[in-house]
């Protein structure tokens, strides 16, 4: 089996306001995505899809011109070797560049969907999973900074679905961020299923590195602690990009985790 082809398709479509998301990195107004169809002359063809950048012309161009003439004719089994062949001749050797990362990304997802079809296996198994239930939390499109009775509103459909956990989006001010867990904390506490032996569902947060990090150490040593948590070893860089909250009270939160 050889590669006979790679395409990629640049889409685009714009999000109507009444739907736009704001979050501390800005507001949706579109949403754009790249496909990636890599075809062999077997007639198998596989999907993959590869992150946009916010520069999602940009990705797929570079995806059908330099990353294209490195894998024409390969055998797209050996998705390795691929994988090490687009690495050596276009990131080695002209230094990292994420946009070639993410162009990479595409082509791999599709050479794995292919070796899927051609040995007849579904991903997951091929990957060696089993079709075992897992704990999944719900991140959403946004869970942001909205006022807290419409984060509760836009978390509760993720809780009913069963979802274990629930991931919100900080980095307004820390006095805001905290009034929004604390009432998501109050909405979803003691009724919800035990997940890893809490009677709560647990709140995982991202910062998407939006607090500066004079405003991350004042709110660890003032807010993140109020009960006298020791945290000397805390980074800032902890600090802003995981945390999760399991406070039961609509005071404060008391103990944090990292991941």
């Amino acid at each position: 089996m050889r590669i006979t082809d790679v395409q990629a398709y640049a889409t685009s479509f714009p999000i109507a306001p009444a739907k736009r998301v704001a979050l501390g990195i800005g507001t949706a107004v579109k949403r754009d995505a790249v496909l990636v169809r890599v075809a062999t002359d077997e007639g198998i063809s596989g999907w993959g899809e590869a992150h946009h950048g916010r520069a999602h012309t940009a990705v797929a161009r570079l995806i059908e011109t330099t990353l294209k003439q490195l894998v024409m004719g390969l055998d797209p089994g050996e998705i390795v070797a691929i994988w090490d062949r687009m690495y050596r001749f276009q990131l080695a050797s002209h230094g990292m560049g994420a946009g070639a990362c993410l162009a990479m990304s595409g082509i791999d997802m599709a050479l794995w969907d292919i070796r899927a079809k051609a040995l007849g296996l579904p991903l997951y198994k091929l990957l060696g999973g089993s079709a075992r239930p897992v704990p999944a939390y719900a991140g959403g499109v946004s869970l942001g900074f909205q006022d807290p009775s419409a984060l509760i509103d836009e978390a509760r459909p993720h809780v009913e679905a069963g979802y274990k956990a629930v991931k919100l989006r900080v980095g307004d001010t820390p006095a805001r961020d905290l009034a929004r867990v604390a009432a998501v904390r109050r909405a979803f506490g003691d009724e919800q299923p035990k997940y890893l032996n809490s009677p709560e569902t647990p709140l995982y947060t991202k910062g998407n590195l939006l607090y500066a990090a004079d405003v991350a150490r004042e709110s660890i040593r003032t807010q993140a602690y109020p009960r006298g948590h020791h945290h000397s070893g805390l980074t800032v860089s902890q600090f802003i990009w995981g945390l999760a909250f399991s406070s039961r009270s609509a005071g404060g939160i008391q103990s944090l985790s990292f991941w």
